[in-house]
């Protein structure tokens, strides 16, 4: 049972049918949907916290979850909820459920297009309101940017001219795109990567209304991580300042060894470091990462260098471990950390079992010490896994680096999730402060299936971590009630 009474939000909505501004080339508004209330025409009493996201400059941080599910006329068409916060809490005040079927978004609904699922959420245009960048692969992989404004996401288009990647050793990418944003030249606008080895993968802001970037540049292909591998699927890309030179880097992941049938020591996910800089980006010679499956990036141990948060795979790894390689002047560094199960304060044992790794990291402060936490989910994601627990774990920073101390797990079923594995909770998680009172709130998604609704778990942060006291608990059935639909809610990525 979730404590201190959660709010369910649940409402049933019709869809699309007002129209932001009221203008041919706007998008379908925001909607209430929730238990909180505000008045979009007066400013926030205290300014969105650093970092966060706030579409419509209220004050108060929202968030977008990306899904790879299916829509009308789409079968894995993709689409994008957004939740807009109310600043009481986790309560939400507004919804908005956006999909290419929407007149004011560059193409339409058709199968397999995945729009949404990567999400990147900045300022592109430099006007103060948070805008939202989206991946779709409707034809070929392109980027589609909704612009932040006074009434939420109001407009879309389509950024011209985008690239995919050009890996020598890669295999195809054209569904494995991957999309991230950050500072990559220091110059104080937001950029895009969206392209390994591409002449013009990365998309310099800021961004010109039309989706023109001010300029584009390279973005070298990563060396092949072992002269065994002979081609690898591209994964993931992650972004963040490693090195604190106030200008982000880029961490790619690859997969050199699919299927199931791979035994876990034998399993090869090799993990690239390319350095940004004023002058471009460059691969440091003589960086070695551990192979892993997911990352993220913060200042765990409180240094001003970024930390690389991993969930590691093959070898001697636990299968449920987390593995933190310590960010230095030179970027990632010798210096590891890793917890699992058997680290004292860590709660449970440790699963015998692939499925039960960690595929959802993030990071942030969510006991108010000023030290990066982490958040691990393990959806059990697999059709055809183990069945078991689905759990997000989370482990306190602090000026040692990462540690047991403190650890949490919570589980699915205690959170109301579907039993018997069917929802899928911990597929993505989020850290971040929904309220401004200096704790970081987690967000977990939990997409379910077309006979499993998809639900979104806010639960806020405290002194001693994530409290399920106060839980809002957010319904796909508030963006799509179509039954059977399988919209996957937060499948893909948090953007926040």
């Amino acid at each position: 049972m979730v404590g201190g009474g959660a709010v369910v939000v649940a409402l049933a909505v019709a869809v699309g049918m007002v129209v932001a501004d009221g203008g041919p080339d706007d998008i379908a508004a925001p909607y209430g949907c929730g238990t909180g209330t505000v008045d979009h025409g007066t400013a926030a009493s205290a300014p969105v916290p650093d970092g966060a996201a706030d579409f419509d400059g209220d004050g108060h941080p929202d968030l977008a979850l990306g899904s790879m599910g299916s829509v009308a006329d789409g079968a894995g068409g993709g689409s994008v909820e957004v939740v807009y916060g109310a600043g009481d809490g986790t309560r939400v005040d507004r919804c908005q459920y956006l999909t290419q079927d929407d007149p004011g978004i560059p193409g339409g609904n058709r199968d397999e297009a995945f729009f949404g699922s990567d999400v990147v959420a900045r300022d592109f245009d430099g006007d103060g309101y948070t805008d939202l960048a989206a991946s779709v692969f409707d034809w070929k992989p392109s980027v589609i940017i909704l612009w932040g404004s006074e009434d939420g996401l109001s407009r879309a288009v389509r950024v011209p001219g985008t690239d995919g990647s050009h890996v020598s050793w890669g295999d195809d990418p054209i569904l494995d795109e991957q999309l991230v944003g950050g500072d990559f030249d220091g110059d104080g606008h937001a950029d895009l990567v969206f392209g390994l080895g591409s002449g013009k993968g990365l998309l310099k802001g800021p961004f010109g209304r039309d989706g023109t970037p001010a300029a584009t540049g390279p973005v070298p292909a990563p060396r092949r991580p072992a002269p065994d591998v002979a081609a690898a699927n591209y994964d993931d890309l992650l972004a963040g300042d490693l090195d604190g030179d106030g200008v982000d880097d880029l961490v790619s992941f690859h997969d050199a060894d699919t299927g199931p049938e791979v035994p876990w020591r034998e399993r090869n996910q090799p993990v690239s470091y390319l350095r940004g800089g004023r002058a471009g980006f460059t691969q440091p010679e003589g960086t070695r990462l551990p192979d892993a499956g997911e990352g993220a990036i913060g200042d765990v141990d409180g240094d001003g260098y970024g930390d690389l948060v991993l969930s590691p795979r093959g070898g001697d790894a636990s299968r449920s471990s987390v593995t933190v390689v310590y960010g230095s002047k030179t970027g990632p560094g010798e210096r590891t950390t890793t917890v699992d199960r058997d680290t004292p304060g860590v709660p449970d044992e440790e699963p015998q079992d692939e499925d039960a790794v960690f595929t959802g990291l993030d990071t942030g402060d969510v006991n108010g010490d000023g030290y990066a936490d982490v958040v691990a989910g393990a959806p059990r994601w697999d059709v055809y896994g183990e069945p078991g627990p689905e759990q997000v774990l989370y482990l306190k920073g602090g000026p040692d680096g990462l540690s047991g101390a403190g650890a949490r797990l919570f589980d699915g079923d205690d959170l109301g999730a579907a039993p018997g594995g069917d929802a899928d909770f911990g597929s993505a998680v989020g850290l971040t402060d929904l309220d401004g009172d200096g704790h970081a709130d987690l967000v977990v998604t939990a997409p379910g299936s077309d006979t499993v609704d998809g639900v979104a778990h806010l639960l806020p942060g405290t002194a001693d971590g994530p409290s399920t006291a106060g839980v809002t608990r957010l319904s796909g059935d508030v963006f799509d009630d179509t039954e059977g639909l399988g919209l996957l809610m937060g499948g893909g990525e948090i953007a926040h």
